[in-house]
């Protein structure tokens, strides 16, 4: 049995660009301006028209919403981002992986989520993003709004880092922050820290707790 701890990434972000999920209802947006404002069509079939794609707008985004792919992979030489095989779209680019490894990065942060977890992973000052100039990112943004297709052309949103500090975020389905703090700490170097964040009602309690504290040595 290979050494490695595998998990599935929830939503779109394995597939499709990142914000692709807001996409959806601005175009649904432009197509009932462009019927209100635009159409001849008689105003009970647009109104008719209009609700059936609101519905399946609606559908199409809790189908994407609660995706699920084999995306994740942790092992000793470090963590792998991106659908296994990278596997060849019919249509558009080709799909990649990232694969990080443990000298990159400088810290792991496990978050609770009502669906599992969700890692971040910062990397080491000086590491290379792969992001590329930011109006290149802006230019390819406003192709994918005016032409949708262009969404097959673009990397998956869980291969863009982010910035401020520069991180993934990877969010993790049916997994507890505790279970895959334990999964991840027999691959994890001594440099790199692993740390779960405490839930918001743990956090309240521990900023309720420090003002009681600081109260009373205060009044002592």
């Amino acid at each position: 049995m290979e050494n490695r701890y595998a998990a599935l990434v929830k939503g779109p972000s394995a597939v499709f660009p990142r914000g692709f999920l807001w996409l959806i209802p601005l175009w649904y947006l432009v197509l009932v301006a462009v019927t209100r404002y635009k159409g001849r069509l008689p105003s009970w079939y647009a109104l008719c028209a209009l609700g059936a794609t609101l519905l399946a707008v609606l559908l199409l985004i809790a189908v994407l919403a609660t995706l699920r792919n084999n995306a994740f992979v942790a092992d000793e030489s470090g963590i792998l981002l991106g659908l296994r095989g990278a596997a060849q779209r019919r249509i558009g680019r080709r799909r990649r992986q990232k694969h990080l490894a443990w000298d990159e990065v400088s810290q792991l942060r496990i978050a609770y989520r009502p669906y599992g977890a969700r890692l971040d992973i910062f990397l080491t000052a000086g590491s290379r993003t792969g992001n590329g100039r930011l109006v290149w990112r802006i230019a390819a943004a406003i192709v994918t709004v005016l032409l949708p297709p262009a969404c097959l052309f673009r990397s998956p949103g869980l291969l863009r880092p982010r910035s401020g500090p520069v991180r993934y975020r990877v969010p993790l389905f049916d997994v507890r922050p505790q279970q895959l703090q334990l999964a991840l700490a027999p691959f994890t170097p001594p440099n790199v820290a692993l740390a779960v964040r405490p839930r918001l009602h743990a956090r309240a309690f521990a900023r309720l707790r420090r003002l009681r504290r600081s109260r009373l040595t205060t009044a002592a």
